[in-house]
């Protein structure tokens, strides 16, 4: 009976307040059996450990860093700088600006580095705080090498840029259609056969993954492309790499593979 009574109260809440019910179509246990029944034969859960990429013992200059909300972890842009310097990137691309942390965090290893997201005039027009507006590119705006995009990612015409990119890193919005969108227009605008994707956010924690984002990712890619996608290590991100690799599988609560040694300064 307490079923039947917390399904009657649920039914009375989503009346009374529809919204509700995107809790309901978005809990990730839904989530993940869509991608399951989308994907039957993927393992979204493959997962490469830093020092399958990278040498061990390698010093990251992780810098600017603010420690606050909406920013990513220090070793997800410690990745893309790894990233960068593994690849030989030149010509860097990524979607959703913010503070302008990721950018600047790559811009001292790349030749030339883009940044799109929307503008202000229409973050305004969508009603989102202007003290949040007004912190966008804010350690990104003086940087020599770095290119501010203004516009909407699912239509924003890439070939005007008459360029391709070693490595793009795709951190904008995380619904399933815009992850899917955003993938499939820029799949082709990778440079060449060592180039990478880097999605921001595939998973919740750095245990857990996120099929709202994962799902789109698999949309999005080519098929083809599917078995050299993972998950990493350490972070919140899944990478498409055009190799092989070794991988695990993403289990919670297991010894720790790698452990970091951080060093604090703080800088105004």
């Amino acid at each position: 009976m307490k079923k039947v009574s917390k399904a009657i109260k649920a039914f009375i809440a989503i009346l009374k307040k529809p919204y509700l019910l995107n809790a309901v179509l978005n809990s990730e246990e839904l989530l993940k059996k869509e991608f399951q029944g989308l994907f039957p034969s993927a393992n979204e859960k493959k997962q490469i450990s830093f020092s399958t990429l990278f040498p061990l013992e390698k010093d990251v200059n992780v810098y600017p860093y603010s420690f606050l909300s909406g920013s990513s972890l220090a070793t997800d842009f410690a990745l893309l700088q790894l990233l960068c310097k593994k690849i030989e990137a030149e010509d860097y691309f990524e979607i959703g600006t913010w503070r302008g942390e990721s950018v600047a965090n790559v811009a001292p290893y790349v030749k030339n580095c883009f940044t799109l997201n929307l503008s202000d005039e229409v973050m305004l027009q969508k009603g989102l705080d202007k003290s949040y507006i007004q912190m966008h590119r804010f350690y990104s705006k003086d940087i020599k090498n770095v290119t501010h995009l203004f516009g909407d990612s699912k239509y924003y015409d890439y070939s005007s840029l008459n360029k391709k990119f070693d490595l793009i890193f795709i951190d904008g919005d995380h619904h399933t259609e815009s992850v899917k969108s955003d993938s499939s227009l820029l799949f082709p605008f990778l440079k060449n056969e060592k180039s990478v994707i880097v999605w921001h956010d595939a998973k919740l924690d750095t245990e857990t993954c996120r099929y709202e984002v994962l799902t789109g990712i698999y949309q999005g890619m080519p098929q083809e492309t599917h078995k050299h996608i993972y998950l990493v290590e350490n972070t919140l991100c899944a990478i498409y790499w055009p190799y092989d690799l070794a991988f695990s599988t993403l289990v919670k609560n297991t010894a720790p593979e790698n452990t970091f040694d951080i060093q604090l300064r703080i800088k105004k």
